[in-house]
């Protein structure tokens, strides 16, 4: 593929002059400590922002030491360079993947897969305002792409949308509503036969699955695809296809100093510890019988993990028939579960159905557990004793016409009040932390099963709708003095 070590340098600087940047080979830059020969240095300006990256070339037949990567972060740091990335095509030792903890400093181990996926100029694209909506419910600004919307995830100040229509992530700046850059991930082939029994081959995109940023690298499950994908922010590319048991379907999140990532399968009955740096897991079993997760949280100061578990619980030892989910609790520090709570509601001898889909952190010492299929609503439990403090029931609307469940697919936080996304009733609903009483419900729109995730960003919700094709933006603050009584 690479004649020698020369064309492997021409080749990477080829790759950002494709994409507007200038690329010089051989560069000679001068650095406070002194003049530095670079591989490739790459200069391009990126809204209205200068930005130069340092590119070292490792045409090599063994694996990249920590020694060259320390030797990089140091040129960066003395040039004032804005990133730095080492391209090779046999890998890197382990403890170079630990050198770039928390670092400016790309690994890359194809340049052939870093030009398919890497971005350097980003192309904006605003998001259009629908104002084709009923009077009675907010305008969605939809995507140029007609796309859905499914997970959100805020990272600073952008907020990464998950999208099944086309298979990627957009990026978007909230407060202006435009789309930054897109982030194309995997294809996969389908075979299916023809009216003619000849063979239809169909190239399809894998869809974005639940999301967390780690050291600067985005983690995603891509849905029915057997990886992790793990995507490098700085540049938008696919840096890693993390192979785990089960595949990519499941929860994801990550501690809070970046340096783990922890992904509850739902194929498989565990959960993984991951390295962020260096990929490698730990594979740790749920408690006896558990099976499938929708949900996973990591406490932001205690080494505590929260797992939402469908099936398989025991209430004082007994199991139902039924789902008989529950909630685990596990200490990464003993490496042992703390307690399982069990979250299913029993009725005429049987477990419900229901399964807990989403987790929310108060800051204070309460966990907010969302129940999905289950009248329950949102359990409420205290986080020091792990007990059930109590629920959050809502009751079905005019809009809710086939459940007797409202399903909060998910939860935020906003000053004193819980956000819920009910998706059975199309509404957002603010609850009072200390009373449980709701205080406000705002009517979000009618259209085939409803909306799915939100995030909370100043003083505005960003709420998904996948059938509405966009993103449907609340001011809270507005809400809440509406419905304050007058």
């Amino acid at each position: 593929m690479y004649k020698d070590w020369r064309d492997y340098q021409e080749k990477a600087a080829s790759v950002f002059r494709r994409q507007g940047c200038l690329a010089e080979v051989d560069a000679k830059v001068e650095g406070a400590r002194g003049t530095h020969s670079l591989d490739v240095y790459v200069s391009f300006t990126n809204h209205g922002i200068d930005c130069n990256w340092v590119i070292e070339c490792k045409l090599w037949n063994s694996r990249v030491t920590k020694e060259k990567v320390l030797v990089l972060q140091s040129i960066v740091d003395d040039i004032g360079a804005d990133r730095g990335i080492i391209l090779t095509e046999k890998g890197f030792q382990r403890g170079a993947y630990d050198a770039v903890r928390q670092s400016n400093v790309t690994l890359v181990t194809s340049l052939e897969e870093f030009e398919r996926t890497a971005k350097t100029i980003s192309k904006s694209m605003g998001l259009r305002l629908n104002s084709q909506h009923a009077e009675n419910e907010p305008p969605a600004f939809e995507f140029p792409s007609k796309d859905q919307p499914h997970t959100l995830l805020m990272h600073g100040s952008r907020l990464l949308v998950g999208n099944w229509r086309t298979g990627n992530i957009s990026v978007i700046d909230p407060h202006s509503r435009m789309v930054e850059s897109v982030i194309e991930l995997d294809n996969y082939e389908v075979h299916s036969p023809s009216e003619k029994a000849i063979e239809q081959r169909e190239i399809r995109r894998h869809q974005p699955g639940n999301m967390t940023v780690a050291d600067g690298r985005l983690f995603l499950g891509q849905v029915f695809s057997d990886f992790i994908l793990v995507v490098d922010m700085a540049t938008s590319s696919i840096v890693k296809r993390l192979a785990v048991p089960g595949g990519g379907e499941g929860s994801i999140t990550s501690s809070s100093d970046g340096r783990f990532v922890y992904f509850a399968s739902n194929k498989e009955d565990c959960f993984f510890i991951i390295d962020s740096a260096t990929y490698e897991y730990e594979r740790v079993p749920y408690p006896s019988g558990g099976r499938g997760s929708m949900c996973i949280l990591a406490h932001p100061h205690k080494p505590h993990l929260y797992i939402g578990v469908q099936r398989g619980g025991t209430l004082d030892g007994k199991s139902y028939p039924g789902g008989n989910s529950f909630l685990a609790v596990y200490d990464l520090a003993g490496h042992t579960y703390r307690k399982s709570i069990y979250l299913a509601e029993i009725r005429g001898a049987r477990s419900d159905d229901g399964a807990p889909v989403c987790l929310l952190w108060d800051g204070d010492r309460h966990i907010y557990v969302g129940m999905f299929q289950s009248n329950r609503g949102i359990y409420k439990i205290d986080g020091e004793t792990l007990e059930i403090v109590g629920t959050i029931s809502f009751e079905p609307n005019k809009h809710n016409r086939h459940s007797t469940w409202v399903d909060p697919l998910s939860l935020a936080l906003f000053g004193n009040s819980i956000v819920s996304l009910n998706r059975n009733n199309r509404e957002l609903v603010l609850v009072n932390r200390q009373s449980g009483e709701v205080s406000s419900a705002t009517y979000l729109g009618e259209a085939p099963n409803g909306p799915r995730d939100v995030v909370v960003y100043g003083n505005e919700a960003i709420v998904s709708y996948p059938e509405r094709q966009g993103l449907v933006f609340l001011n809270l603050e507005d809400i809440k003095h509406m419905a304050e009584p007058r």
